[in-house]
Order: structure tokens, then C-alpha cells, then sequence
């Protein structure tokens, strides 16, 4: 919480590099290799898929920060700013005083956890989707063999069966790599960069209404009792 922009100096270095190194992959023509293996064509439907929601938790992240550096630098905007009128709402309809912030305090979690929670979901779909892959490329290597021994062995019935077999083990390794790198590596990072940072805000919010924000609203309510005591005491 000490540095504001240190979730997006982590996002920057950390993309920095998956993309160095798609840029090398791309060089080798081994971009291009995977595609063109892929008779099933689920690498691009997980391409497809890993690019929407890589902008989607990247803007989690900017908005993320953005949370995070008003909070810091004590802006009367965002969730923290909310959260602390909540507060001092809850403090009003019961009356003035402490208050139990504890109910608050999930909610506030919860809301800012509910995009982070796609994104894991994707990234954990798409590697299963890998694995689908894994599966359906040996069910290309495998279908019609049976067919090809009963038909005998000539040189083109095996020609043709050695190319269904690289066919489906393409279609089993390059899904695999696939789903594997774009979801269950670079999403996944990005998951874990949104959930971290989350959590550090919240208990950053909580910690500094716990200290804060409530101590002052029970001296308000003191405050506020006394005056009306000195009230009742003038009108005696």
C-alpha cells in the first residue's frame, strides 16, 4: 500500500515479458506452427477467449490501482470514500456510536472480488479446454485405425495413417501448450495480481476504520450525549 502505483509497475513488467517472449515465439514460426497443427482449431478459440479477457483483467487492474492510489492519498472518491460513509450511515440509523464493521467489510470484498473471480474461472477453463484438446487429438490419432489394419498394409493405407497420427498428436500438444501458457500461466498471473492487491486494499480500508474512521464516530456520539446532558442541565 506504500507505493500507489505498484500494481501496475507489476503488470507492466510482467506483460513486458510474456510478450518479449510471444514476439520470439512468433520469430521462431512457432506461432504460426501451432495454428497450422491444430485441425481442431480450439488454439484459436482459446486465443480468441485469452485476449478478451486479458483486456478485461487488465482494466480490472488500472481500476484496481486507481482504488488504490485514492485510498492512499486520501481522496474523498472510490470505495474506500464509500466505505467509510457506509459507516458513518450505519453509525447514524443505529443511533450513534461504534459500530460492528464486520458485515460491511465482506461486502466490500466481496464486490471487488467479483471480476477477479471471472478471471480465475477463465483461466482455469482454458485449461481445461487444453485438455479437452489433449483428448480429442488422440481420438484423431486413434479413429480408423482399426479399419486401417483390417484393410491391410499397403504403403499408402500407412501413409495415410502415419498423418492421422501426427494429425491428432498436433491437435493433443499444441492445445495442451496452449491453454496451458495463455490461461493457466499469463491469466493466472494476472488473477493473482488482482486477488493480491484486492486483498491488501481491503484489509488497508478495514484497518484504517478500525483506527480511524470509528473511534471518531463513538467520540461524536460522547460528544453529542454530552451537549445534550449540559442542555437538560441549563434548562433545569
Amino acid at each position: 500500500m506504500k507505493y500507489n502505483n505498484a500494481l501496475l509497475y507489476k503488470w507492466l513488467i510482467g506483460n513486458s515479458f510474456a510478450f518479449l517472449v510471444l514476439y520470439v515465439a512468433w520469430l521462431q514460426g512457432w506461432i504460426e506452427l501451432t495454428f497450422r497443427s491444430d485441425a481442431s482449431y480450439l488454439s484459436v478459440a482459446m486465443a480468441v477467449v485469452f485476449a478478451i479477457f486479458w483486456v478485461v483483467s487488465s482494466l480490472s487492474i488500472f481500476r484496481i490501482n486507481r482504488e488504490i492510489s485514492q485510498f492512499v492519498d486520501g481522496k474523498p472518491a472510490g470505495v474506500a470514500a464509500d466505505y467509510f460513509e457506509s459507516l458513518r450511515q450505519k453509525s447514524r440509523n443505529h443511533g450513534g456510536g461504534t459500530v460492528d464493521q464486520s458485515m460491511l467489510a465482506s461486502a466490500l470484498r466481496g464486490r471487488l472480488l467479483m471480476a477477479v473471480q471471472t478471471i480465475n474461472y477463465v483461466s482455469n477453463l482454458m485449461v481445461l479446454l487444453g485438455l479437452i484438446g489433449t483428448v480429442v487429438g488422440f481420438v484423431i490419432a486413434t479413429a480408423g485405425l482399426g479399419e486401417s489394419i483390417v484393410q491391410g498394409e499397403g504403403v499408402d493405407r500407412i501413409k495415410g495413417v502415419l498423418g492421422q497420427i501426427v494429425s491428432g498428436m498436433g491437435v493433443a500438444l499444441f492445445t495442451t501448450i496452449v491453454g496451458s501458457i495463455l490461461g493457466g500461466l499469463w491469466l493466472g498471473v494476472h488473477y493473482q495480481l488482482l486477488l493480491r492487491a484486492v486483498t491488501g486494499l481491503v484489509i488497508g480500508i478495514v484497518e484504517k476504520a478500525e483506527i480511524e474512521v470509528i473511534p471518531r464516530l463513538g467520540a461524536g456520539a460522547g460528544s453529542a450525549a454530552g451537549s445534550g446532558k449540559s442542555a437538560s442541565a441549563a434548562a433545569g
